[in-house]
C-alpha cells in the first residue's frame, strides 16, 4: 500500500456505533427505523444489504478524491475488496462511469479496482451524462430520471447480484440501477462501496 502508517491507521469503518442493517447509515439516537431507507423505499425495491471498507470521512474522503480525480492509481491497492464476498454472488457489475467522465480520467475507478483484484464482473449498464452527485441535494437527486439503462443484455433471472460503487451517500446511485435488475426477476441484490458517507 503507497501510504504511510499514520494515514492507514485512519482508513476505518466505525462498527462501534447503532447503524443500520441495510445501508449502514449511522443511526440518530431517536431513529428507531433508518430515514433514509424509508425514503428510498417509497420509490424503490430496496436493495437487500450494503457492504463498505470505509467510512467516508476525514483521509478517506482525500484518498477517494486523490485516487478518482487526480488519477493517483497506485491508491487502488487501499480498496482490497475481500474475495470471499464476491464469490458468494452469480454476478459482479460495477457501477458505470460516463464516457465524457472517462475521457476526462483515462480510467474507470471502480472498474480498475476489481480488474487490479483480478475479480471477474459483467459491465451491463451505461450512464446517461448526469450532473456531479455531490453537487444536487437530495430533493434534487431524487427528482432526477433513472440515468442508467442496461445495454447489454445477459441472463439474470433467479441470480444474486454484486453492486460495485465508489462511494454510498443517499443510496440513489444503487437503487436506480437496482431498480433496472429488480425487472428482470434477479433473486436478490447487495452493493460493496469504497465507502459510506
Amino acid at each position: 500500500m503507497n501510504i504511510c502508517s499514520t494515514c492507514k491507521g485512519k482508513l476505518t469503518f466505525d462498527e462501534s456505533v447503532d447503524r443500520c442493517e441495510r445501508c449502514l447509515k449511522i443511526l440518530a439516537q431517536e431513529e428507531v427505523e433508518c430515514l433514509d431507507c424509508l425514503w428510498l423505499s417509497n420509490k424503490y425495491t430496496l436493495i437487500n444489504k450494503l457492504f463498505t471498507l470505509y467510512d467516508y470521512k476525514g483521509v478517506v474522503k482525500s484518498l477517494i478524491h486523490q485516487y478518482k480525480s487526480n488519477g493517483d492509481i497506485a491508491l487502488s491497492d487501499i480498496y482490497t475488496i475481500p474475495r470471499k464476498l464476491t464469490l458468494s454472488y452469480d454476478i459482479v457489475i460495477p457501477a458505470p462511469i460516463h464516457i465524457n467522465k472517462l475521457k476526462n480520467r483515462t480510467f474507470d475507478h471502480v472498474a480498475y479496482v476489481l480488474d487490479k483484484q483480478h475479480i471477474q464482473y459483467q459491465q451491463i449498464f451505461i450512464t446517461k451524462e448526469r450532473r456531479k452527485q455531490s453537487d444536487l441535494s437530495k430533493r434534487e437527486r431524487a427528482h432526477q430520471q433513472n440515468p442508467f439503462e442496461i445495454t447489454r443484455e445477459i441472463p439474470l433471472e433467479n441470480k444474486r447480484i454484486l453492486l460495485v460503487d465508489d462511494i454510498y451517500t443517499t443510496g440513489l446511485t444503487i437503487h436506480q440501477m437496482a431498480e433496472l435488475l429488480f425487472m428482470r426477476k434477479i433473486r436478490k441484490v447487495d452493493a460493496l462501496t469504497f465507502a459510506r458517507g
